[in-house]
């Protein structure tokens, strides 16, 4: 017997045309105001500034995400990866976050799996306190811009951390699938920084040794993403 897969209303133009897990089904921003025939919404196709106001307009009985969402999920999923590798535990790490506002979700999620130094750095800060100067000693920086911050390097010099951006296209749909399914069958509308953190974590769970983030293609990836939000919704309940 074929499952029935959750119906998820992809919104731009840049957005996925197949998703493991899910039937995607490609839209128009005007479904916004009266989805039908769907399960759950994903918007990545417009200014994430406009996304999230399109989000707390949505007034629909079911899930409705947006890349940035999704994003700050696999930022701190490889944020963990790295923190791991290292045997750093979060609560003693030191995290710089370059032009925070571009992700406004990253750093509440970063307070939520307990990072316990994060410290934001906007360009403007540039002239009272170098980005160099910031990060020196930091276990990590995160550029949420995927390298649109020209300030932001790669570096090997003693002392400067690693950096994580959010190059990837891949990232926000990591999770995707699989907290869809999880709101889906919890009739739920939205995930909670809880449930995201739950999802950072099966991130961690499902990647390799040699890997920094999950195969998009790992079997155990959807279903291990489903079933610690699943069990972080539940949470909520109680």
């Amino acid at each position: 017997m074929r499952v029935k897969l959750p119906r998820l209303a992809v919104i731009g133009d840049d957005g996925p045309a197949e998703i493991a897990g899910l039937e995607v089904v490609p839209s128009t921003a005007a479904l916004l105001s009266e989805p039908r025939g769907v399960d759950a919404v994903y918007l990545c196709g417009m200014d994430q500034a406009a996304a999230r106001r399109a989000k707390a307009a949505f007034t629909a009985d079911i899930p409705c995400l947006t890349r940035e969402e999704l994003t700050a999920v696999g930022l701190a999923g490889r944020l963990l990866v790295l923190l791991a590798r290292i045997g750093r535990p979060p609560m003693s790490a030191r995290v710089v976050v370059v032009e925070s506002t571009a992700i406004p979700t990253l750093c509440p999620l970063l307070l939520a799996i307990r990072v316990g130094d994060i410290v934001s750095w906007e360009p403007t800060d540039a002239l009272s306190y170098s980005l160099r100067r910031i990060t020196y000693r930091s276990d990590a920086v995160i550029d949420p811009w995927g390298g649109g911050v020209p300030v932001v390097l790669p570096s090997d010099e003693p002392g400067q951390p690693p950096l994580i951006a959010a190059d990837d296209p891949v990232y926000p749909l990591l999770a995707l699938p699989g907290l869809v399914q999880a709101l889906h069958r919890n009739s739920v509308t939205g995930a909670d920084f809880d449930v995201l953190r739950a999802c950072a974590y099966a991130l961690v769970a499902c990647t390799g040794a040699h890997r920094w983030l999950p195969d998009r293609d790992d079997p155990e990836l959807t279903p291990t993403v489903f079933a610690l939000a699943d069990r972080a919704i539940a949470g909520d309940r109680r």
